[in-house]
C-alpha cells in the first residue's frame, strides 16, 4: 500500500512539472530568436530565426543565407518544420519539401535547448543546440 501511495504521489509532481515546463513553451511559439555558437561560446546575432504561429524564416546574416520553413505546432513544445524555399544554391541534409521534428526545452523565459530531428533514407539524424528570444 506505501509502494502504491509513493507511486501515486510521484506521478503527481512528475505531471506537475511536466506541465510548467508545457506552459512555458508557449513564449516561444513567435519572435526573433539567436543561436548559440557552441564554438565561440555565445549567442550568435548573425543566425536568426524569425518565428510566426505558422512559419519560421532562418537568416544567415554573414552569408546572406536565407531558408524558410512552414512550421506547424504538434503539442506545447513540439513542432514540424518544413523546408518550403531557400536563396542558396547548395543543398545540405534537408531538402525541400523534408519535414524536421523538433523538441524544445524551456531554461527560462528567454533561453531554451532544441533537438531537431530529421529522418532520411533510414537514417536519422539529430541537431541539439540553444537558442534565446531577443524580441
Amino acid at each position: 500500500m506505501k509502494l502504491l501511495i509513493t507511486l501515486i504521489a510521484f506521478n503527481i509532481l512528475l505531471n506537475l512539472g511536466c506541465n510548467n515546463s508545457n506552459m512555458n513553451c508557449s513564449k516561444f511559439k513567435k519572435g526573433k530568436f539567436i543561436y548559440f555558437n557552441k564554438t565561440e561560446n555565445k549567442f550568435d546575432k548573425n543566425h536568426i530565426a524569425i518565428r510566426t504561429i505558422n512559419k519560421q524564416i532562418f537568416i544567415d546574416s554573414k552569408k546572406g543565407d536565407t531558408l524558410t520553413y512552414s512550421l506547424k505546432w504538434t503539442s506545447s513544445c513540439e513542432y514540424e518544420l518544413i523546408f518550403k524555399s531557400s536563396n542558396t544554391k547548395k543543398e545540405g541534409i534537408v531538402k525541400i519539401g523534408d519535414t524536421v521534428q523538433v523538441i524544445i526545452e524551456p531554461i527560462d523565459n528567454l533561453i531554451f535547448n532544441y533537438i531537431s530531428i530529421i529522418k532520411k533514407n533510414g537514417l536519422e539524424h539529430e541537431f541539439k543546440g540553444k537558442m534565446k528570444k531577443i524580441e
